[in-house]
């Protein structure tokens, strides 16, 4: 009796010996428990690829490569050694099994359908992307910070984290300082991307990081309302009109669009283009990380201030 109680005693402080030092993770799906940081992970998304390269870990295996290469705008550069897994909402599972990963990252709205497939392969967490009903305060900039945090917590790069989170904060707090010496404060902003609408734009609401990082250059979003369960619209040319005389702000470059959109006897009516308010940025990932964030508060002010005499 008295050994077996000794048995007892000797594994349950084994147990919470274990769980003293397990890091645990609360994704949006529930809560993981890790006994040592992950080593080989799997990215199904573009920005948790992005978070990740950040914090200096090079996943193993990245959905749809091409697509961070184009519309992520490869930044932090993706490595020649990534392995495409696959199409990030249908992603090849025995791709995915074959990299022996220990972590698979993913969102929710893609991935909850497949979870329990990739559970049996390796630990997944699932965030979330877009606001919903059940909490319409929802903002992926607050989520990313999260997100960005959760990681390196779990991947021992706390450091890399907070240093990237001051850069961008720094970064974005400059721009503010800048474009309030110019004049351009509280200045109506609407902030697009060109994803293949023909005459149309896709516009981002106030939920989104792009929102949130002009508002916080001291900017004002000027568009409001996102598609149910998104941070975005979709609007076309004749809509535009209503925006006003705002700046407009086009992230990344379809001269096709463009060009279909200046053919239009609408476009020059439109009080922005009237008033040389249109720019053309490089590319920048809305639902990235905070080089994205970073670089979106960079693009965004230097358009506006080198237009500005």
């Amino acid at each position: 009796m008295i050994s077996a109680y000794k048995n007892w005693l000797s594994l349950s402080c084994l147990l919470l010996a274990f769980h003293a030092q397990a890091i645990v993770i609360q994704d949006d799906m529930g809560t993981s428990e890790f006994s040592e940081p992950p080593q080989r992970i799997v990215a199904l998304t573009w920005s948790h690829a992005e978070i990740l390269l950040t914090l200096g870990i090079t996943p193993v295996g990245v959905a749809t490569v091409p697509g961070y290469l184009k519309w992520q705008s490869n930044q932090p550069p993706l490595p020649a050694s990534v392995v495409d897994v696959g199409h990030r909402g249908n992603p090849n599972m025995e791709v995915i099994a074959s990299l022996k990963p220990d972590l698979i990252l993913g969102y929710n709205f893609r991935h909850q359908n497949q979870l329990g497939r990739l559970q049996q392969i390796a630990p997944t967490l699932l965030y979330r992307q877009y606001p919903g009903k059940a909490d319409p305060d929802f903002r992926y900039y607050q989520q990313m910070l999260r997100i960005t945090r959760d990681l390196a917590r779990l991947l021992d790069r706390n450091e890399q984290a907070e240093q990237a989170i001051q850069r961008m904060e720094r970064t974005i707090q400059a721009a503010r300082q800048q474009l309030a010496a110019a004049g351009l404060q509280d200045q109506p902003i609407v902030l697009g991307k060109f994803v293949g609408m023909g005459m149309g734009l896709r516009v981002f609401a106030d939920a989104s990081m792009s929102a949130d990082v002009a508002n916080q250059m001291g900017l004002r979003n000027q568009w409001h309302t996102g598609l149910p369960g998104r941070d975005f619209s979709h609007i076309q040319l004749p809509q535009m009109l209503a925006l006003g005389n705002c700046h407009l702000v086009i992230f990344g470059d379809d001269s096709n669009e463009t060009e279909m959109m200046q053919r239009s006897a609408i476009w020059p009516q439109l009080e922005f283009v009237k008033s040389n308010r249109v720019y053309r940025v490089d590319n920048s990932w809305g639902f990235g990380g905070p080089l994205s964030a970073t670089l979106m508060a960079q693009r965004i002010s230097q358009a506006l201030l080198e237009r500005t005499p």
